[in-house]
């Protein structure tokens, strides 16, 4: 029942606002003890040619930090360098 309920804000939230529910899974990604690499890639990989300026927006927004500084933080070598990419950090 609570899975249930988890699935269907979270489709409802994607839908509605698209940008702020992904902006929360890269938060969640790269918060806590370690970065969760998985739910990191898939947002930024899937996102690029959508819609990652409004998620790296709303990120700023909400955290007063720039995207690519928190990605580049929390990741290293080739993995930083291809990700910073996908954001389209120089």
């Amino acid at each position: 029942k609570d899975e249930f309920l988890a699935t269907l804000r979270a489709i409802i939230r994607c839908f509605t606002c698209p940008d702020r529910y992904f902006e929360k899974l890269i938060r969640l990604a790269l918060g806590g003890v370690g970065t969760d690499e998985d739910a990191l890639t898939r947002v930024i990989t899937t996102r690029a040619e959508v819609d990652l300026k409004l998620i790296k927006e709303a990120y700023q927004k909400r955290n007063s930090v720039p995207l690519e500084r928190a990605v580049a933080k929390d990741t290293t070598r080739d993995y930083e360098d291809i990700l910073l990419a996908l954001l389209g950090a120089e």
